[in-house]
């Protein structure tokens, strides 16, 4: 069976279960003894060592074997998971998900990087009593198996879930493989616990518990494998020599107290364990020691692999795009409904033109004329996703980058629900990416100097999402020191981007972070000072046809608001005219349309204002605007939208109506115009050209 076929699959679900794990872990870091995120912890590594060894990713079996085997530890003792763990863990999913990229384990950093890995997790073995042969299990579970050729029983108890036919496992493949170990028996009846239900299975094999535990590999987070005996139970004769056989063959590690230390020899300077190694030291005892020279050098390589963490994060974030979409199956099913409901539409379509009944022609087109609209909503809704899972990975670089530059920050976010299309959740998370970076390292301050400046101890970034009209709005702030704009104007002064006699605008001045090789960092770090970044960010929104517009107040704060036309979209708009041009607006930021006579329009052309609601507000001549020939009609269309408390009237010719809209983007002929943003085709193959109406609103509100 080829399964190449299913390795990108597999390496998506494998990044998906990375961004759960790094999230379970910054939990985990503020309740250490949280059961749900170590049991979470310990479920995705089982789940990706699972299935990275059918595709081949050896290398990242190895690293989440012996992290689960820890989690393991950790859970069935009831013990709180140690920062050093933690620690680990994150580095082990960085690691991962280089590995997941450098299939074939070539790159040197990656091979130096797993050696480290690899000893960290043996110090941390031996903090957690960790048993001597990899091939212990923990001690409720996994017995002592030395004797690894010698017939034992095993109890299997699988509790099934829905969750396993969602994931289309077949149960019975799964079974097949395991009765092939040895001889097998199954509880007849189910039995429940805790209102959870339970199938009972006995194997009597020789074979070891990794080879069960291979064989219930798809269904491994639904069972409980434990060695009841070491012979065969249903064999009479067996009993015979079982209080013998249990007391030579099973041996349990003592559970590691509360207050469990280790310490150093100065005589011989090795570790040692208070539990196992004070008893005559013999070579078998010994045998895993680490001298302090590794463990210092271990200690060295945790740092070291901090520091770079945020950096790690960074280049495999930036990379992670995939090419499918998880899909809610309602949308399917509702699509499916569609599909059928168009068949029978174009069949009624059909006979009613052969027998001429243009009455039923009339109705079964109106009918295909709404199932359009709902194919549209339908097909709109398939292609979006949340701002959610991109959220979430912002949460561990957050993380990575406070602990390296010794600051405390929390991460607050807004609209998160937010859905977008797709291609615009990729092509953001870089920039969004270079301006939390930029917030962190320039914007909010250490923890001393905060509280200095009488702020609270924790800086705060907050992240905002929001759609309005065709446009996504994203806002990222921080409660920092804000921009210093006369440091920023002498440093272009000093770079000869501007004159000491230039008198800039604020604006302008803002504009400048963005140019490439600009910074005012004091000092080069791993995380800026190089000038690059910012114009990434303005370079990437560009491309997207969008714009970077910055707030701040010095000691208060800097805002980054990022405006993104969306790349396709279908809403409902106003379809008008003016002169022989079509254009739309939103019908959402419609507000009433108006008839006013020219006559009274050229007496107000002097303040372009015209009342509305007992108020002034202003007005935009969309044919000045566009430079189109003046109007001979007596009366003008006065459409009044509204958006963020701000109304404007636009002066148009003839309102057709309401028209469902397909924008789509503009092309490099006309993406220089300043207030048209997409374009759409109409029934008769004009062009419809929408209106940016946030930018008039900008430039022309009171």
């Amino acid at each position: 069976m080829d399964l190449s076929q299913f390795k990108q699959k597999f390496i998506d679900e494998a990044n998906t279960l990375l961004v759960n794990l790094d999230n379970a872990l910054l939990e985990l870091e503020k309740d250490p003894s949280s059961k749900q995120y170590i049991d979470e912890s310990f479920r995705v590594m089982h789940t990706i060592k699972g299935a990275s060894g059918m595709y081949g990713f050896e290398k990242v079996v190895e690293v989440t074997h012996e992290l689960e085997s820890l989690y393991d530890i950790v859970r069935e003792n009831k013990l709180e998971a140690p920062q050093t763990l933690i620690e680990v863990t994150f580095e082990a999913a960085d690691h991962i998900r280089a590995l997941l990229v450098d299939e074939e384990f070539a790159n040197l950093e990656n091979i130096q990087r797993h050696g480290a890995l690899r000893t960290n997790i043996e110090v941390i073995k031996l903090k957690l009593n960790f048993p001597k042969n990899k091939s212990e299990l923990t001690q409720h579970d996994r017995p002592d198996t030395k004797n690894t050729t010698s017939t034992a029983t095993w109890n299997i108890l699988f509790y099934p879930s829905d969750e396993l036919i969602r994931r289309a496992v077949n149960i019975a493949y799964t079974f097949q493989d395991l009765f092939q170990l040895g001889e097998y028996k199954i509880n007849n009846k189910p039995f429940h616990s805790n209102e959870q239900q339970y199938w009972s299975i006995f194997l009597v094999t020789d074979k070891h518990y990794d080879e069960i535990e291979g064989a219930l590999m798809f269904i491994m987070d639904y069972c409980k494998i434990t060695k009841i005996a070491d012979f065969n139970i249903f064999d009479p004769s067996g009993f015979e020599n079982r209080d013998k056989k249990v007391y030579e063959t099973t041996t349990f590690p003592v559970e590691p107290s509360a207050n469990q230390e280790y310490t150093i020899n100065n005589a011989d300077q090795t570790i040692e364990h208070p539990l196992e190694f004070q008893k005559g030291k013999n070579p078998e005892e010994t045998s895993h020691l680490l001298s302090a020279a590794d463990v210092s050098e271990c200690n060295a390589n945790v740092r070291q692999n901090l520091i770079s963490s945020s950096e790690v994060s960074t280049q495999v974030f930036s990379k992670q795009k995939t090419s499918h979409i998880n899909v809610d199956s309602s949308k399917l099913d509702r699509l499916m409904y569609l599909v059928s409901e168009l068949v029978t539409s174009k069949s009624e379509l059909l006979i009613s033109l052969q027998k001429q009944n243009l009455e039923k022609a009339n109705e079964t087109a109106e009918k295909i004329e709404k199932l359009s609209k709902y194919f549209s909503e339908n097909a709109m809704s398939i292609r979006l996703v949340s701002l959610h899972e991109m959220l979430n990975r912002f949460k561990r670089l957050i993380r990575d980058l406070s602990k390296q530059l010794g600051k405390s920050v929390n991460f607050v976010t807004h609209g998160e629900d937010t859905e977008l299309d797709k291609n615009i959740i990729d092509n953001l998370a870089e920039p969004i990416m270079h301006i939390i970076r930029n917030c962190i390292d320039h914007g909010i301050e250490t923890p001393e100097s905060r509280i200095k400046s009488g702020k609270p101890e924790q800086g705060a970034i907050g992240l905002t999402a929001y759609i309005s009209g065709n446009y996504v709005f994203i806002c990222i702030s921080d409660d920092g020191t804000g921009i210093d704009i006369d440091k920023v104007k002498q440093k272009a002064i000093d770079k000869g981007i501007l004159k000491p006699t230039d008198n800039p605008t604020n604006k302008e001045i803002y504009d400048l972070i963005f140019l490439p090789g600009f910074s005012t960092a004091q000092s080069l770090t791993s995380v800026s000072g190089r000038g690059v970044g910012m114009d990434i960010v303005k370079k990437r929104i560009t491309d997207l046809r969008g714009e970077v517009m910055v707030s701040s107040d010095w000691g208060i704060g800097t805002t980054f608001t990022l405006k993104i036309q969306q790349s396709l979209s279908i809403i409902d708009t106003l379809l008008f005219t003016v002169d022989d041009s079509y254009f739309t607006i939103p019908i959402s930021e419609i507000e009433v349309c108006l008839q006013l006579s020219n006559k009274m329009i050229n007496e107000r052309r002097n303040t372009s204002t015209i009342e509305f609601n007992s108020n002034l507000i202003p007005f935009v001549d969309l044919r000045y605007l566009f430079k189109m020939s003046t109007s001979t009609s007596e009366m003008t269309k006065a459409i009044i939208i509204k958006n963020e408390n701000k109304e404007l009237a636009l002066l148009t010719d003839r309102i057709i109506g309401e028209h469902q809209a397909v924008l789509k983007p503009l092309g490099k002929s006309l993406q220089g115009q300043m207030y048209i943003t997409s374009a759409s085709q109409l029934g008769d193959g004009n062009i419809a050209f929408m209106i940016d109406t946030n930018s008039l609103l900008k430039q022309n509100s009171y």
